[in-house]
């Protein structure tokens, strides 16, 4: 990751650029250790200069950034009724977790409880001895992207990086909230699995695929 650092980078960068001066973020660094290196603000000249902070090398340690990066999020709440805080992780990778001490079936539930979508960007190694490692850390993206409503990506150099940022900053800016009232009256606690689809040909809805049940 180190030589393609200064691209994902400046990816980044243009990611942080296209907020709304009303959006929130934070930058998280992760290798061996989770580092929050700007903590939530509003201000983009803040954002752009820890993007350029961060750095590559060493272990990898995706399961922990993961479940920090849901937990701070929980901090936040909106500050009345009428406000609609829509929350979205953007994590990059370019290997499998080498260094958690978090096992990912935590992280998954975590993910799973909380109202953010997961958005994975997975970049694939050239090199033919990290196919297996890959492999385990595409499933996790996957998974997480997939059971949050989020999207997942895996691009082949980081050259696409600037056009997949753009991807998912349209998206988050388009996204439509929809609600139910659910018929089960048993407050168990259980996984409630949920299925949306749209009558629109050739359109898939991306949501979470449940939720758990009140207790």
């Amino acid at each position: 990751m180190e030589d393609k650092l200064a691209t994902a980078q400046e990816a980044a960068v243009g990611f942080a650029r296209r907020l709304r001066p009303q959006d929130t973020a934070q930058v998280i660094d992760f290798d061996s250790r989770v580092v929050v290196l700007q903590g939530f603000t509003t201000d983009g000249a803040e954002l752009e200069r820890a993007i350029r902070d961060t750095s590559a090398g060493g272990s990898t340690s995706l399961h922990n950034a993961v479940y920090i990066a849901l937990n701070e999020l929980k901090k936040l709440r909106a500050k009345s009724t009428d406000e609609v805080r829509r929350q979205a992780v953007v994590v990059l990778s370019d290997g499998e977790d080498t260094s958690s001490l978090l096992p990912f079936e935590e992280v998954l539930e975590l993910a799973k409880r909380s109202e953010t979508s997961v958005y994975a960007i997975g970049l694939r190694s050239k090199d033919p001895l990290m196919g297996k490692g890959f492999r385990e850390a595409e499933y996790v993206l996957r998974t997480l992207a997939q059971q949050t409503g989020g999207r997942v990506f895996f691009p082949s150099s980081v050259e696409e990086l600037p056009g997949i940022y753009n991807k998912i900053s349209d998206e988050l800016a388009s996204q439509y909230s929809m609600g139910y009232t659910s018929r089960n009256p048993r407050r168990d606690g259980s996984w409630r699995r949920v299925v949306v689809r749209v009558a629109r040909p050739n359109a898939v809805a991306r949501t979470k695929q449940g939720y758990y049940g009140p207790v």
